[in-house]
């Protein structure tokens, strides 16, 4: 009988052990690191904003019911859930006809239906069937671009080109429409323009309150959402950074399905976009918040050339800076965190200085006027550890692990400069980009291509004080992943990274201690020719074109 029961327990762990996946993880030696993602992981995989919905005839996993916010939070999603694309689809299914997105759904009874009229048809329709009604807010400029940052994440996560090679037209021609609707395109300065929000935020100033508004037969609906060919309009950096984003994530994409022609015409936009960026936005410390196209409002009290918004750390991780612009763009804010150590608990400002005496309502110090996020802790910290401000990337994390425990566990994602929580945004579009930060940026593991065939590793412990990590980073999608163990021995002056997994490519940059360089570098045991980067005053050693397979990556260094 005993034997039989050990023979059923074997036959059982055989049969199992095939379904047994990879699992994003970081191991116990990352410590207080661990901790914090854990409970960012809990918290995204159990969103009150996620859910299954049947939609278009199809279940599709959605992650928060705004097209623009589901794709920020799929950023971290991909690592977690198998399902990253189907809400996504349903949103390229209804692209109308000239090429615009819709942004959200809700019940066809919800109070918001009264919208329909108040904007163009062209910004909503009616899905009778299912009850439900899909608007674009009409002030929108970014929507264009972030249905193609969805696709990037997707054909990262699945690999699967014959799936999104169908939508590449519809992609374009998204693009398209940005770059030639008079109220999206400046005819000026040939860049994108918006009505003047708070960055990249749906909702424009007033002339009055609220409530003078609606007291003198105003819709505030209407006011601050809707745009038409008066409506004041002007450059803001963010959207010009997630259209050069995009431009370049399409050039990837058509190379990967051997379109070298029409990779080559989108790489060349995005250049084209990014020079003219640059060029006009930036007032020499970083991202002036809006360049006018039209005068701006004299309602509207801003000084626009020196009023830092949320899209700078954005602007950073889609690359349209240089690495010495995006240092003083970093430095900025960390010149914010000394200046308001008094009045503020943290510099993660939506905007600085806030808008008096309100905008539209928003006191300052409250929602994006002054108030302080986690989307931009998150793309802060990873740009802050991408561009040789490790220190501070660390210190970004440290205070947010001070957060979770804080909330017990919890996130939130909008707070008051005196730490009071406030609301308006989606917890787990903070989350995603402290996950981002994590994984990208502390870890260092950075896909760049697909199905991270082509990998770079750039484990950033050492800053952190962690001498021994275990990681594994996974595309549930496609169950495709890549392993690393780190070892720093201190004692004996060395560094050890086991490197596994799927990858076809590793390309392995590990950071040194302080005032040290390499003398000795193998990898499985044999002499590798290196080399060094300096990123501002942080080195590390560079090992190119590690081929598929296991490999251990020994630094010795004085």
């Amino acid at each position: 009988m005993k034997a039989l029961f050990i023979i059923f327990i074997f036959c059982f762990q055989l049969l199992m052990s095939p379904t047994m996946k990879a699992q994003t993880t970081f191991g116990e030696g990352a410590g207080e690191y661990q901790e914090l993602f854990n409970r960012i992981k809990e918290r995204l995989l159990d969103s009150d904003e996620s859910r299954k919905v049947t939609l278009g005839g199809k279940e599709r996993t959605q992650f928060v019911p705004w097209i623009r916010d589901n794709t920020h939070v799929v950023k971290a999603m991909k690592y977690f859930v198998s399902d990253i694309s189907s809400f996504w689809e349903l949103f390229m299914e209804r692209q109308t006809k000239e090429g615009l997105y819709y942004d959200y759904y809700m019940p066809i009874t919800a109070p918001e239906n009264h919208r329909m009229n108040l904007f163009d048809h062209r910004y909503w329709k009616i899905f009778s069937g299912e009850k439900t009604q899909m608007h674009r807010l009409p002030v929108e400029a970014d929507l264009e671009y972030l249905l193609i940052e969805g696709a990037w994440y997707i054909w990262q996560a699945e690999g699967d080109n014959e799936y999104l090679h169908r939508w590449m037209n519809n992609l374009e021609k998204g693009l398209y429409y940005s770059m030639n609707d008079p109220l999206r395109w400046s005819k000026k300065y040939q860049l994108i323009k918006r009505g003047y929000t708070l960055d990249t935020w749906d909702f424009m100033q007033l002339p009055t309150t609220r409530e003078e508004y609606t007291r003198a037969g105003g819709d505030v609906q209407d006011g601050i959402f809707n745009i038409n060919e008066n409506t004041p309009m002007g450059i803001m950096h963010g959207d010009n950074s997630g259209l050069y984003a995009a431009c370049n994530q399409l050039s990837r994409m058509y190379e990967s399905m051997n379109e070298p022609e029409k990779a080559e015409i989108w790489a060349n936009q995005a250049e084209i976009i990014r020079i003219r960026t640059n060029k006009l936005c930036w007032n020499g410390k970083f991202y002036a918040h809006f360049v006018p196209d039209d005068p701006m409002p004299s309602y509207l009290h801003m000084d626009q050339k020196n009023t830092l918004s949320l899209s700078n750390p954005y602007d950073i991780n889609r690359g349209l800076p240089t690495h010495d612009m995006a240092v003083s763009i970093i430095k900025t804010y960390q010149s914010l965190k000394e200046k308001n150590v008094l009045n503020s608990f943290a510099e993660w400002f939506g905007i600085y200085p806030p808008v008096e005496p309100h905008f539209a309502d928003y006191q300052p110090g409250s929602y994006m006027n002054g108030g302080v996020n986690t989307i931009v802790a998150g793309e802060l910290a990873k740009a802050a550890f991408q561009h040789g401000m490790e220190s501070y990337g660390v210190d970004i994390l440290n205070r947010l692990l001070d957060l979770v425990r804080k909330h017990h566990g919890d996130l939130p994602v909008a707070y008051r400069p005196d730490g009071a929580v406030d609301a308006g945004i989606p917890d787990n579009w903070g989350q995603a980009a402290v996950m981002s930060a994590l994984i990208e940026g502390l870890a260092g593991v950075v896909d760049r291509g697909q199905l991270f065939q082509s990998v770079e590793l750039s484990p950033r412990w050492l800053v952190a004080g962690k001498d021994d990590v275990k990681i594994t980073i996974h595309y549930p999608a496609s169950d495709k992943k890549v392993n690393y163990h780190y070892l720093q021995e201190k004692n004996q002056n060395r560094m050890q990274l086991t490197v596994s997994g799927d990858p076809l490519n590793y390309k392995v940059r590990l950071f040194l201690p302080i005032g040290k360089s390499p003398s000795k570098v193998t990898v499985d045991n044999k002499s590798a020719s290196i080399k060094t980067e300096k990123v501002e005053s942080s080195t590390y050693v560079v090992v190119e074109h590690i081929p598929e397979g296991e490999h251990v990556i020994m630094v010795e260094y004085k």
